[in-house]
């Protein structure tokens, strides 16, 4: 009787059919050892079977023994006559199973014999030809790469062995093989059989098969049109270890097979290379760059997912124009930026202000906006006793947090300099540039679109890039740019666009703000910051100050001492003096107490009316008027 060992070691799919069990392409059958198994649970494997609704399990003898109800002794006896099983010959007795002949880069040929043992071990020994004999070994010949010598359309599969390339070469399909399989490493020679061709890897089902596949992309990569890397698991999950392309043909026959390699083919990316190194691994080639159009928050404005920057002196309203940004955006309305008619849906949006108070100030300016409250998110600065909100600065693992947790559409710092590191240096070069370079990569990543406010310089003449204070990087980093300050007309601003990078740059935009500090559109205009800077540096060189504070005190003298400001203003502009030269002269005589201003009426009454006085005039007022003096 041969040896059990041997016995147990026969093919138990080829053994459930020899028994009469019908087993299905997924090599599952109803198992003989339970009633009521409808849905197949019996699972036959090569190497034994297993079922997984009785959890009964063994090799091919305990199959016979237990499919037939006799003993183990006898099943044995059984499958020697089955399936000739006959007592192991020595392992120092292999037999010839096949031989492939291979091409060398030296020019002789070479020859691999398959000798096969009877435990299923093999040896795979080359020889070398000498005259007509072949003898042991390469000779020092270097072996080029196995070819089943198919035609091929621009693409080669690469397999792991000989008979997987015989295969695939029966099935129409070019395929090499490495000359030792998954022990082969790589030698440049082959790279030259792979350019520009696309290079499609088939896996064994086991550690040594993922191996020889990360070898052969990794170099194939270099030299290939494309690379792709196949998992037989993915359509066959009942694959055994260490199954094959081979045994896919085997299992579901040439045309079923073909179908499903080029459906897996489809639907495996390419293969690319994944880098230890944290840094290399930042590079790619522009091919993995998905294109994309911009997008806007505002169309033509601010750019998504991109840093805009605001700019203006203080006073001209840089907090009313954000109020009135973020107000739409929260409750889906449309902003002064927006065309005509422009709708969207309302959205997350958050603002960072250390200058102003959310409760004195902001929450009404926002709520008067129109603005949808439960849309809005700030950061409460003023109950943060034990310093926590400290840390929330551009660069920081905090403000990352922050943003990747909330993930607003649109995100306002107001100022600047309140959301810069300690250690950053505004005026250094390029300091600002890598201190909010992350925001960059978290709005690409989130789709959060950043609005920066700063403060303009007062540099005389200054315009645009050189106008932005403390830091040019600022203009540099910042896809968009917006500019802010007072026309020659009195209560008249403008938003000029001075840099965008993904669109023309629109009109500028004229506004004036009201009593609520709402911002109310006031028409377009096709002038720029530049020469709204340089009208008001000609309109504003000492001796026009000079004449015009002169010219000031001379009307109020003539008036008593006293006049409604906007009074005041009308009659310079009707003297031919510019609302902006007015404005610093009445700056310049309230710093050196010359003049002084008052009010009379309500703002709750609607009739509240500034004054504009000489500090040694004495004014004589009605006992019913509110004044700033009185309770």
């Amino acid at each position: 009787m041969p040896d059990f060992k041997e016995l147990k070691n026969i093919n138990c799919r080829k053994v459930a059919p020899w028994l009469g069990i019908e087993v299905n392409r997924q090599g599952k059958a109803h198992c003989f050892l339970h009633a009521g198994d409808n849905d197949p649970s019996l699972q036959i494997y090569e190497d034994g079977w297993y079922c997984y609704g009785c959890g009964a399990h063994g090799d091919s003898v305990d199959l016979v023994a237990k499919y037939k109800g006799i003993s183990t002794k006898e099943a044995a006896e059984q499958l020697q006559d089955a399936f000739g099983v006959h007592t192991p010959a020595s392992k120092k007795s292999p037999h010839f199973e096949k031989e492939f002949f291979y091409k060398t880069v030296e020019g002789p040929e070479l020859k691999k014999i398959v000798w096969r043992y009877e435990n299923g071990k093999k040896k795979t020994p080359w020889y070398h030809k000498v005259g007509d004999a072949w003898e042991d070994g390469a000779n020092g010949l270097t072996p080029c790469l196995y070819d089943n010598g198919v035609e091929s359309p621009g693409f080669v599969y690469v397999a792991e062995g000989e008979k997987c390339v015989t295969r695939l070469g029966e099935l129409g399909i070019h395929a090499v093989t490495l000359p030792n399989g998954a022990q082969s490493s790589w030698k440049d020679i082959y790279s030259s059989a792979f350019e520009g061709l696309d290079v499609i890897v088939v896996l064994d089902n086991d550690a040594p098969g993922q191996k020889y596949g990360d070898t052969v992309a990794a170099n194939t990569y270099k030299v290939a049109k494309s690379v792709k890397v196949l998992d037989l698991a993915k359509v066959w999950p009942e694959i055994p270890q260490h199954g094959d392309v081979a045994d896919l043909i085997e299992q579901f026959g040439d045309y079923e097979a073909s179908q499903m390699l080029i459906k897996l083919e489809q639907e495996t990316p390419e293969w690319k290379p994944i880098l230890d190194d944290p840094f290399l691994s930042c590079f790619k080639t522009l091919s993995d760059f998905e294109e994309k159009e911009a997008s806007w928050l505002v169309p033509g404005w601010i750019p998504q997912g991109q840093i805009t920057l605001t700019a203006a002196d203080g006073g001209v309203g840089k907090t009313s124009l954000w109020c009135n940004l973020v107000a739409a955006i929260s409750s889906g309305s449309r902003c002064v930026l927006d065309p005509p008619g422009y709708q969207r849906e309302p959205q997350v949006v958050a603002f960072l202000t250390t200058e102003d108070s959310v409760r004195q100030k902001l929450k009404k300016k926002l709520r008067l906006a129109g603005a949808n409250m439960d849309n809005i998110i700030t950061p409460d600065f003023a109950e943060d006793r034990d310093g926590a909100l400290r840390g929330l600065k551009f660069g920081s693992g905090e403000m990352e947090r922050f943003i990747r947790y909330f993930r607003p559409s649109l995100c306002v710092f107001d100022p600047v300099q309140g959301f810069i590191p300690p250690e950053v240096n505004m005026g250094s070069r390029n300091a600002m540039r890598d201190c909010m370079a992350p925001l960059v990569a978290l709005g690409e990543e989130t789709g959060t679109t950043f609005l920066v406010i700063c403060h303009t310089n007062k540099r005389k003449g200054a315009w645009g890039r050189d106008r932005v204070a403390d830091s040019a990087d600022l203009w540099d980093i910042s896809r968009s740019v917006l500019m802010a300050g007072y026309t020659e007309d009195q209560g008249i601003r403008y938003l000029s666009q001075e840099k965008n990078n993904y669109a023309e740059l629109h009109e500028t935009l004229l506004f004036t703000i009201d009593n609520d500090g709402q911002i109310q559109e006031a028409g377009t205009t096709w002038k720029r910051d530049r020469e709204y800077i340089q009208e008001n540096t000609a309109n504003t060189s000492t001796t026009k100050r000079d004449d015009c504070k002169e010219w000031v005190l001379s009307v109020l003298d003539e008036a008593g001492g006293n006049m409604a400001s906007k009074e005041l203003e009308d009659r310079a502009k009707a003297a031919g003096y510019a609302f902006r030269t007015v404005r610093r002269v009445k700056d310049e005589l309230k710093k050196d107490g010359i003049i002084e201003y008052y009010t009379t009426g309500s703002a709750r009454d609607g009739n509240r009316t500034w004054h504009i006085k000489k500090a040694d005039s004495f004014i004589e007022l009605p006992d019913d008027t509110e004044t700033p003096w009185t309770a």
